[in-house]
């Protein structure tokens, strides 16, 4: 594949109206997305102050990966990609709007309500996010995926930073409480009801890319699509076999079962960093949960700015070094956030936690950090996408966000209940050592099994032909 400069790439992906609009709808959504995640983890606080509670906020939101995932990603192989697309942002808007009017009962007796509805809101966006990622190698051409791989990597960072360190924070600090019909109208529920104003937005957006630019380059179209009735059962009644095929495509090639281990590693450890910050905030620093934002910053920065120049690192370096790379630097920025602590407090007993020097360190294994979550989810993400072709596409990536989903429950349930009983410190350094031995693991791997050339994206090797040539409908697949 031709790999063309990012900057020119860039300038040439925001001449493509369609992908140009496909790209405003990702941006809008993901960073309302990280908004709710960082509103929902400040709601929970409120209430209850709790690890385990924020934690359990975190799994009802990973839940319906597991359970609606793979079968998501058969759905969005099948179906339309523009109307799945469109109808998971109406339906997240509706869903919002019902949050943010449950927000308006007393609050401590709304958990139940609120949990349900992280569920729901979760499992919507199960569709769109294999819709989202089946979508973008139909509106750029071939020698562009790296490109447009890489921006769309840029903007979930970007709105990660958005999301977590400017909307979401400054919308609940700053936005006023008002009285409606004599109803108090607090921040919460006016960002909430912003939010589903702009999934509006991005439904809009995606209505007005016309349907000639969701064509598949690899799989001709059929010759003619039945209605979405008939389309619905077809995919129920073959939902197992179709699920089982995904699976055996990504298990028989080692590469890209490496890259989607990867990538749900550095999913679970985003959602881990997300479900600690508060305890790192209060607990480990003693500052005010409000300056949670300022563990989030430096990270994000950090993400911004090596998603940028990630595509010339990475094929500077390889992707399997470039990954080894990100995890030490992992494992190193996680051990320095306590170890800068016991360091404060020895040098400076009395305000250690306010020593300028010990912000500055957090900031700076904050920022490394970000750059090293980028060392390894760049690279693996753009090795599973090259490793996938688009008639299977929506399937294997449905298949990663279910295996990094199904893992983070425990290691989310455990991580809550350890912060719980034990000091945050001693959590972060269990961290740290989690992601060395992962790293260790990643090497031995990759030395087991040393890649090798493959077929061709879209081609298959005569085994794997006698096994996905067939569909649940009698005809060729691929």
């Amino acid at each position: 594949m031709a790999i063309a400069q990012p900057n020119k790439g860039f300038l040439t992906l925001f001449k493509k109206r369609n992908f140009l609009r496909l790209w405003l709808a990702q941006l809008i959504s993901m960073t309302i997305l990280n908004a709710t995640n960082y509103a929902l983890i400040m709601l929970i606080n409120s209430i209850v102050h709790s690890t385990t509670m924020i934690g359990l906020a975190i799994i009802c939101f990973s839940v319906p990966a597991v359970l609606f995932g793979a079968p998501a990603g058969v759905f969005v192989d099948r179906m339309n990609k523009r109307r799945v697309l469109w109808a998971s942002n109406c339906l997240r808007a509706i869903a919002t709007i019902v949050f943010a009017c449950i927000l308006l009962a007393n609050r401590s007796s709304v958990l139940i309500p609120i949990y349900l509805l992280t569920f729901v809101i979760s499992a919507i966006g199960q569709f769109f996010t294999p819709a989202e990622g089946s979508a973008i190698p139909m509106l750029v051409d071939e020698d562009e995926l790296m490109p447009a791989l890489s921006l769309f990597n840029i903007t979930f960072m970007l709105s990660q930073a958005i999301g977590y360190v400017l909307l979401a924070p400054i919308a609940i600090s700053l936005l006023p409480t008002f009285r409606l019909f004599n109803i108090p109208i607090d921040a919460f529920i006016q960002l909430y009801a912003i939010i589903a104003v702009l999934y509006l937005i991005c439904a809009a957006l995606i209505v007005s890319i016309p349907q000639s630019g969701f064509a598949q380059r690899e799989e001709p179209q059929a010759e003619s699509t039945p209605d979405l009735a008939v389309q619905t059962l077809g995919i129920m009644h073959n939902i197992k076999n179709e699920m089982q095929q995904g699976w055996n495509f990504i298990r028989k090639r080692n590469a890209l079962l490496l890259a989607v281990i990867q990538l749900s590693f550095v999913g679970v450890l985003i959602l881990v960093i997300g479900q600690i910050a508060t305890p790192i905030v209060t607990d480990l620093l003693k500052l005010n949960a409000n300056l949670m934002a300022l563990v989030f910053a430096p990270a994000g920065i950090g993400l911004v700015l090596g998603s940028i120049f990630m595509p010339r690192i990475s094929r500077r370096l390889g992707k399997l070094r470039t990954i080894l790379i990100g995890n030490i630097g992992l494992t190193i920025a996680t051990l320095l956030l306590p170890v800068s602590t016991i360091i404060a407090r020895w040098l400076e007993p009395k305000s250690w936690n306010t020593d300028p020097w010990l912000l500055v360190a957090m900031a700076g294994c904050m920022f490394v950090a970000g750059i090293a979550l980028d060392f390894v989810n760049i690279p693996a993400q753009t090795a599973m996408q090259e490793l996938t072709p688009d008639w299977i596409k929506g399937r294997v990536l449905a298949l990663q966000l279910v295996l990094y989903n199904a893992c983070s429950i425990p290691i989310i349930l455990s991580i809550g209940a350890l912060a719980d009983t034990l000091h945050i410190d001693r959590v972060l350094y269990l961290l740290s050592a989690s992601i060395l031995i992962f790293c260790i693991w990643g090497v031995y791997y990759e030395r087991k099994y040393p890649m090798t050339i493959k077929p061709q994206v879209g081609q298959l090797t005569n085994d794997e032909e006698a096994q996905l040539t067939t569909s649940s409908h009698g005809h060729p697949i691929d």
